[in-house]
């Protein structure tokens, strides 16, 4: 399982752009650094998104904010929810219910770890499941990515069975 390092694209809108193969799962961290996700979401000073297949991660955008205070206000989330469009997770420290509800309207799947866990071990613990029995929540996204809809189980119900 290997981590590459590519030029990540200049100042990119959203991580949509960024994004070049639609069934990878797109991972976003909030880390102050890179390396541990760090950050509570509303006042996350930065993002660094990876492309997370089973058997190779790649980083393909970051965003730096700068420092944000936790105090309740709603307009600093727009551009962190704005640029993350594309992601399909978003690890962080803590995140609010409103932050919540926005990030799972927009197709996101908020995680919070506490601890500061290690961005690569995150991506190995992701890599393992996607290898293997990914958790309910991970298969969801992948069936989503993958264009498995719920639809299949009423093909199947049509089908006899004996």
């Amino acid at each position: 399982m290997s981590m590459q390092q590519q030029a990540l694209p200049a100042d990119c809108a959203s991580i949509a752009e960024a994004v070049t193969d639609t069934n990878d799962l797109v991972v976003a961290f909030a880390s102050s650094d890179g390396e541990l996700v760090d950050q509570h979401f509303g006042s996350a000073e930065a993002f660094f998104v990876y492309r997370v297949s089973a058997d190779e991660a790649e980083i393909i955008a970051s965003k730096h904010f700068g420092h944000a205070k936790k105090d309740g206000n709603e307009d600093k989330l727009k551009p962190k929810l704005a640029w993350l469009v594309g992601a399909d997770v978003v690890y962080c420290g803590s995140v609010g219910g409103s932050a919540s509800r926005q990030l799972i309207a927009l197709g996101i799947t908020p995680m919070k770890v506490t601890g500061g866990p290690d961005v690569d071990e995150l991506i190995e613990t992701i890599q393992q499941e996607l290898s293997g029995t990914p958790a309910f929540w991970l298969a969801n996204i992948m069936k989503k990515k993958t264009g498995q809809s719920a639809d299949r189980f009423d093909a199947m119900a049509d089908e006899d069975w004996d």
